[in-house]
């Protein structure tokens, strides 16, 4: 039977494990509010949302690898049935997830596959109940309808013009529950293996189920033009910082949070790809889109903060008495 979240919290309890849990889920959160960034960039050049998924899943994939071998080569290290499970760990909760990311925005507005790709934190509650039977807490409800609420309001999905076509809202859906499955499945496998070896061959597999859906000629054509370098470094970006780094931080941060908490604090990417629109693209804020990042940004980091705050007195009276 696995460690809940519960009892692998009282491991890491203290106040700095909890504010490193909150620092790389926050770190995810920015790093893939600015991927719009290299997506636009590759967009241009004729990448097309498979291309760009199988290189963020490639990219990651393989300097990941590079990295744990420099750094813990043990984790690499692994049976036939613990591949199997990597493989469809990247399939289902990357693979799959961002290629439903791209059909979901293709039919719908961005606006509403970003919000329903905020769905995530309901579906890491939901399974958190039917598998680790856990109680769902009356606070975290209200701390997830409150993030969504922001998030659309955000995203400005209130003034979006309704073409809300059936699939494209079932990918979005599918998309969010890819998201919650990122950390749910290595949660489950924990006490088999390592986070960073399902990490690492979680990405590779991804990039293995999705290279029959690679157009590699534009990949190629891209590399061998005027603007390689520039392609290049989207690509870096894209890979590296807003898969890499984005999708371990976020796994490693539920070392250190629940992954109910983890889940929310992902909310925080639409304010910061609102951020971004603004200042690289000037695009416009609505009153009511600077009101919904205030409140995402309290609604996520405000239960977490006060909880921490108010664990801390008792400890504090404790001593003096």
């Amino acid at each position: 039977m696995n460690l809940n979240d519960t009892e692998m919290s009282v491991v890491n309890s203290s106040g700095k494990g909890q504010a490193k849990g909150i620092i790389l889920a926050v770190t995810a959160a920015i790093m893939w509010g600015i991927m719009g960034i290299f997506v636009r960039g590759l967009g241009e050049v004729g990448y097309t949302s498979y291309d760009i998924s199988f290189l963020r899943c490639a990219l990651a994939g393989v300097a990941f690898f590079l990295f744990t071998m420099a750094t813990n080569p043990k984790v690499l290290k692994i049976d036939l049935k613990g591949a199997i499970v990597c493989f469809f760990y990247g399939v289902f909760a990357y693979a799959i997830g961002f290629v439903a990311y791209g059909i979901s925005v293709e039919r719908i507005p961005v606006a509403v596959a970003t919000v329903l790709m905020f769905m995530s934190p309901i579906w890491v509650a939901l399974l958190g109940v039917l598998v680790f039977k856990e109680r769902l807490k009356k606070e975290t409800i209200g701390t997830i309808i409150i993030c969504i609420v922001g998030a659309s309001l955000v995203a400005n999905v209130f003034a979006s013009n309704g073409n809300l076509d059936p699939l494209g809202i079932f990918m979005g859906l599918l998309n969010g529950f890819g998201v919650a499955l990122q950390i749910m499945i290595p949660r489950y496998f924990a006490k088999k293996y390592e986070r960073d070896t399902m990490l690492v061959y979680g990405f590779l597999g991804a990039a293995v189920a999705l290279a029959f859906l690679t157009d590699f000629s534009t990949i190629a054509t891209s590399l061998s033009s005027e603007a390689a370098l520039t392609n290049i470094m989207n690509l870096l970006g894209i890979g590296i910082l807003c898969t890499m780094v984005a999708n371990v931080s976020f796994v490693k941060a539920t070392l250190y949070i629940n992954t109910t908490t983890c889940s929310i604090l992902s909310a925080l990417e639409v304010v910061v790809g609102a951020a971004v629109g603004l200042l690289l693209y000037n695009e416009n804020m609505t009153a009511l889109q600077v009101l919904g990042a205030i409140i995402v940004v309290i609604g996520s980091l405000g239960p977490t903060i006060f909880k921490r705050r108010h664990k801390t007195v008792p400890a504090k009276e404790s001593i003096n008495a």
